[in-house]
Protein backbone atom coordinates (compact mmCIF):
# COMPACT_ATOMS: atom_id res chain seq x y z
CA UNK A 1 0.00 0.00 0.00
CA UNK A 2 0.94 3.37 -1.22
CA UNK A 3 1.87 5.35 1.95
CA UNK A 4 1.57 9.35 2.99
CA UNK A 5 4.23 11.40 0.77
CA UNK A 6 5.11 8.17 -1.50
CA UNK A 7 5.02 9.30 -5.29
CA UNK A 8 3.73 7.71 -8.72
CA UNK A 9 4.84 9.46 -12.18
CA UNK A 10 1.84 8.53 -14.48
CA UNK A 11 2.54 9.32 -18.56
CA UNK A 12 -0.69 9.81 -20.86
CA UNK A 13 -1.21 7.99 -23.80
CA UNK A 14 -0.71 11.71 -25.35
CA UNK A 15 2.88 11.86 -23.64
CA UNK A 16 1.68 14.35 -20.89
CA UNK A 17 3.36 13.52 -17.27
CA UNK A 18 1.84 13.64 -14.29
CA UNK A 19 3.33 13.34 -10.79
CA UNK A 20 0.45 11.56 -8.35
CA UNK A 21 1.48 11.92 -4.58
CA UNK A 22 -0.38 10.10 -2.21
CA UNK A 23 -2.06 12.16 1.28
CA UNK A 24 -1.99 9.70 3.29
CA UNK A 25 -4.48 6.78 4.88
CA UNK A 26 -6.70 9.50 6.67
CA UNK A 27 -6.70 12.00 4.46
CA UNK A 28 -7.81 9.43 1.36
CA UNK A 29 -10.55 8.26 3.49
CA UNK A 30 -11.66 11.71 4.46
CA UNK A 31 -11.59 12.13 0.27
CA UNK A 32 -13.71 9.94 -0.42
CA UNK A 33 -16.23 10.20 2.27
CA UNK A 34 -16.18 14.19 1.27
CA UNK A 35 -17.43 13.39 -1.86
CA UNK A 36 -20.26 11.55 -0.89
CA UNK A 37 -23.84 13.21 -0.84
CA UNK A 38 -26.37 12.97 2.05
CA UNK A 39 -27.55 9.79 1.02
CA UNK A 40 -24.08 8.18 0.61
CA UNK A 41 -23.57 8.72 -3.16
CA UNK A 42 -20.49 9.38 -4.35
CA UNK A 43 -19.92 12.86 -6.04
CA UNK A 44 -17.34 12.77 -8.83
CA UNK A 45 -17.00 16.45 -9.29
CA UNK A 46 -16.03 16.61 -5.08
CA UNK A 47 -14.05 13.66 -5.68
CA UNK A 48 -11.88 14.89 -8.50
CA UNK A 49 -11.32 18.64 -6.93
CA UNK A 50 -9.69 16.98 -4.27
CA UNK A 51 -7.42 14.12 -6.43
CA UNK A 52 -6.60 17.61 -8.17
CA UNK A 53 -5.58 19.43 -4.67
CA UNK A 54 -4.26 16.41 -3.00
CA UNK A 55 -2.55 13.80 -5.25
CA UNK A 56 -2.28 15.02 -8.95
CA UNK A 57 0.19 17.39 -10.16
CA UNK A 58 1.69 18.48 -13.32
CA UNK A 59 5.69 17.68 -13.79
CA UNK A 60 6.98 20.52 -12.53
CA UNK A 61 5.24 20.33 -9.40
CA UNK A 62 2.51 22.69 -10.17
CA UNK A 63 -1.20 21.56 -8.98
CA UNK A 64 -3.92 20.95 -11.99
CA UNK A 65 -7.53 22.03 -12.58
CA UNK A 66 -10.55 21.43 -14.40
CA UNK A 67 -9.46 23.85 -16.92
CA UNK A 68 -5.85 22.60 -17.47
CA UNK A 69 -7.55 19.17 -18.86
CA UNK A 70 -9.98 21.37 -20.90
CA UNK A 71 -6.65 22.15 -22.73
CA UNK A 72 -4.66 19.66 -23.09
CA UNK A 73 -7.53 16.34 -22.78
CA UNK A 74 -6.26 13.15 -20.70
CA UNK A 75 -8.86 13.82 -17.66
CA UNK A 76 -10.72 10.39 -17.60
CA UNK A 77 -7.38 8.44 -18.19
CA UNK A 78 -5.36 10.80 -15.25
CA UNK A 79 -8.25 10.50 -13.20
CA UNK A 80 -8.76 6.51 -13.02
CA UNK A 81 -5.00 5.93 -12.61
CA UNK A 82 -5.00 8.78 -9.85
CA UNK A 83 -7.58 7.05 -8.10
CA UNK A 84 -6.72 3.43 -8.46
CA UNK A 85 -2.84 4.83 -7.02
CA UNK A 86 -4.73 6.47 -4.17
CA UNK A 87 -7.43 3.85 -3.17
CA UNK A 88 -5.12 0.79 -3.65
CA UNK A 89 -7.35 0.04 -6.48
CA UNK A 90 -6.11 -2.96 -9.05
Amino acid sequence: MAKKGEQKTFETKKGDKYIFQHPGLREAVRMRDNAKNEHGVQQGEKLYDSMMEHVIFKEDGSKVNFEHFEEVGGFSEVMSEAVKFTFQES
